[in-house]
């Protein structure tokens, strides 16, 4: 894991080292192993590294071959064993000790911008090709890891923190005030390519940049694929090729002697931890859980326990309960780089500090819910021959684990797919009417409302849309990153493995995406039997609700919406609606002025 910031000056001015010096200096939280500075003319790299990988020991960046090319890269490479063959092959003078940034710039060499076909991984760097005078950068397919740029005259700058490009002095702290308008509406930003600060831009997801001859361009170098149905004739090679994937996902995302694991108890984390206990690579692994005792009624900490005991992993449960809306806000460690409405970020911050404390790794189940994702029968249907749906509808009776209760297991799902899609709620009356009118924001609500396009793969279109670049998904890993968090932890999504993925895509609905029927059978005879027939269930309450409740009076006392946050609300509005009864998702929604408050008080002071 790696912090990155670099410089390129078109004009061919000189870089002031004591600039790049105090941006690096900023990223040290990211790093603590090592910095290293290079300057070469109009061209600078900074660089922090945190050894998360056996190969990170000899790693040194910024990284050369041949003194002409020079890469900085926040990178974890997967499929080594593929990878590193295929440059042998081409002459690279590559072994399986090499770090991750040796072989990005190894597969450059090789392929040049058409590399990104061969890399798998999670990844955001910089390579400046001196001979080509030319920068070239590149983010993850799904933008796991954070790249961002801006491009004011003569002067490019990118990192993959936010915060660090702040400490320029061209950067200004101008706002983005339709990302803001954004924010009070949906909880995000729903451009992808920029941020809340108007002169700092967000490289998307599988995209790749180029600055060369004072020319910008920026290309989607990949898109999810559509596999063809994987059809077996026996059920139990539907298994064995899963968990054969999932060990793979998992072995890539370790190798290291020390990981957690944020344990549920559900049937994603608890997959990604057999597959993790299961590997042939010794592993020190700590599970982690979060759950409430009083609060909520809440069921995470006894089937995360039965968990983490038959897979002999020691286990440590925070509990939540005693973490008030909006506790430790007003601390710098809660200055988040953009506006987030989390009012119960505390909580997320002392689970990523207990992680902290065992490895820099963690593992996580998120992506399961979306990869089996499961589609109604008329959307399976024209995806479907007749004969294979019949075969499929036999095995999943077969295989299936029946429940009595129609609220749950397969009569539980046939209810789920006869729900009615709730209606959305209308524009925030509390809006500003001037922001309302600037960015008429009536029309962008109604464009938010219409139902997205269907037909992308069916019959696993759910599946498929779900697992779509959103910015719901970069939000989630926004919301992880130590540039978010301040806390040198990397947070690794098995699920979101591009083999592992393209095969659960390949999967026949039936029986395997069913309520999630894969991961039951998979799990079946190695974890305990309450595990493996555990009911999808969220929690049984929201706690920022139930929060809210107990503290309304005390939370509206110590707010006073400041004369920036009121450019953006009406406060006299905003009161009116926080005085009447509120249901669940209105709640949520009228706490956002809150969080806006919050980060306008504390963004002009990030260093």
């Amino acid at each position: 894991m790696s912090g990155i910031c670099g410089i390129l000056h078109l004009d061919e001015e000189p870089i002031d080292r004591a600039l790049l010096k105090k941006m690096t200096a900023f990223l040290a939280y990211r790093g603590s192993d090592a910095k290293n500075l290079w300057i070469e003319g109009s061209v600078a790299f900074g660089h922090c590294l945190l050894r998360t990988t056996n190969e990170a020991v000899r790693e040194r960046q910024p990284y050369t071959l041949d003194g002409e090319t020079y890469i900085i890269a926040d990178a974890r490479i997967d499929g080594r064993e593929t990878l590193i063959p295929r440059l042998q092959a081409k002459g690279c003078e590559v072994t399986t000790k090499d770090p991750d940034s040796a072989l990005i710039l190894h597969a450059y060499g090789v392929w040049g911008e058409d590399c990104l076909e061969y890399l798998l991984g999670d990844f955001a760097f910089g390579i400046w090709d001196e001979r080509k005078q030319r920068l070239f950068c590149a983010r993850d397919p799904f933008g796991i890891k954070l790249f961002y740029y801006a491009h004011l005259g003569n002067c490019f700058i990118f990192s993959n923190t936010l915060n660090c490009i702040r400490c320029h002095p061209k950067v200004s702290q101008e706002l983005n005030d339709r990302a803001i308008a954004d924010f009070l509406l949906f909880d995000l930003n729903t451009d992808l390519k920029t941020t809340t600060f108007a002169d700092i831009q967000c490289l998307p997801a599988a995209s790749k940049l180029t600055l060369e001859a004072g020319n910008l361009q920026q290309k989607t170098y990949w898109t999810l694929p559509i596999p063809e149905q994987i059809r077996y004739k026996k059920a139990t090679d539907y298994l064995e090729h899963f968990r054969e994937l999932m060990g793979l996902a998992v072995k890539d995302r370790l190798r290291a002697e020390n990981a957690s694991i944020f344990l549920s108890g559900g049937l994603d984390s608890t997959a990604i931890a057999l597959a993790a206990v299961e590997g042939a690579t010794p592993l020190n692994l700590q599970a982690i859980t979060v759950g409430y005792e009083r609060l909520i009624p809440d069921e995470e900490r006894d089937y995360a326990q039965l968990a983490a005991k038959a897979l002999e992993i020691p286990s440590t449960y925070l509990i939540a309960d005693d973490c008030t809306l909006y506790q430790g806000w007003d601390k710098s460690e809660l200055h988040f780089p953009e506006p987030r409405h989390a009012p119960l970020a505390l909580i997320t911050l002392k689970q990523l500090q207990q992680a902290a404390r065992h490895s820099p790794i963690v593992l996580c189940g998120q992506g399961g819910d979306e990869a089996l994702k499961f589609s109604t029968v008329a959307e399976m249907l024209p995806g479907m021959p007749w004969r294979n749906i019949a075969v499929d509808a036999v095995r999943c009776l077969l295989f299936y684990n029946l429940q009595p209760a129609w609220g749950s297991g397969f009569l539980g799902q046939i209810r789920r797919w006869q729900g009615k899609q709730p209606q959305l709620p209308s524009l925030p009356p509390w809006l500003n009417p001037d922001l309302v009118e600037r960015f008429d924001l009536n029309a962008r609500w109604e464009r938010f409302q219409q139902p997205s396009a269907k037909g992308f793969h069916p019959p696993r279109d759910r599946a498929y849309q779900s697992l779509q670049p959103t910015p719901l998904w970069n939000l989630n890993f926004v919301a992880y990153d130590p540039g978010t968090t301040q806390i040198p932890v990397e947070v690794r999504l098995p699920f979101l493995d591009l083999r592992l993925l393209d095969y659960l895509l390949s999967l026949p609905p039936l029986p395997w995406c069913a309520d999630k029927t894969l991961l039951r059978l998979a799990l079946r005879g190695k974890l305990p039997d309450p595990i493996c027939q555990r009911p999808k269930t969220p929690l049984a309450a929201n706690p920022v609700c139930a929060h809210f409740k107990n503290q309304q009076a005390t939370l509206l006392q110590n707010f006073t919406p400041s004369s920036q946050l009121k450019a953006y609300i009406n406060p006299q509005k905003w009161q009116e609606v926080l005085s009447c009864k509120m249901s669940t998702w209105q709640t949520w929604r009228n706490l956002r002025p809150i969080s806006l408050g919050y980060w306008l008080e504390g963004f002009k002071h990030p260093f």
